[in-house]
């Protein structure tokens, strides 16, 4: 995959989402529906979340920044993100989502191949190229949570 493959996927899995939101109403957006009692307005804060967290490990790592090791597993910090967020109105996470969202693209637009697919470029990704953290964070992630929004449509 090259830069333009990249931008592609992550705006058609963005394209993805956007299409499975609009099918829903604020109402559906908001009940708490999906495991755990989560509502998909906390799926859009859980996806924002991580691509805005994706967005400043690679600003970080650009800038020759390895960013601290996470004190908390995975689990945990899906946890605190809910906890964040479950009270937020459904337009600022909506909001905030995209910000995330168009902050990372911008990133991704403007860097270089070395820095997206060089595996060794940055000792922070553990010889994993960004790239596949960019996936991870965004179409991928998309992709992950599709049964989450078919279950409900």
């Amino acid at each position: 995959m090259n830069q333009a493959g990249l931008l592609a996927h992550i705006r058609s899995g963005c394209a993805q989402f956007e299409s499975a939101l609009a099918q829903s109403s604020d109402d559906q957006l908001l009940a708490p529906n999906l495991h755990g009692g989560w509502s998909l307005k906390d799926l859009i804060a859980h996806i924002g979340f991580w691509e805005q967290r994706a967005a400043l490990t690679f600003s970080a790592l650009l800038r020759g920044v390895n960013p601290p090791a996470e004190p908390f597993t995975l689990d945990e910090l899906n946890a605190r993100v809910y906890a964040q967020n479950q009270y937020k109105p459904l337009a600022e996470v909506r909001l905030e989502e995209q910000a995330a969202y168009e902050q990372l693209l911008l990133l991704v637009e403007n860097a270089r191949d070395d820095d997206l697919f060089n595996p060794q470029r940055f000792a922070g990704t553990h010889g994993q190229p960004f790239a596949e953290w960019i996936e991870s964070n965004t179409y991928g992630h998309y992709e992950d949570h599709q049964a989450d929004f078919k279950a409900l449509m």
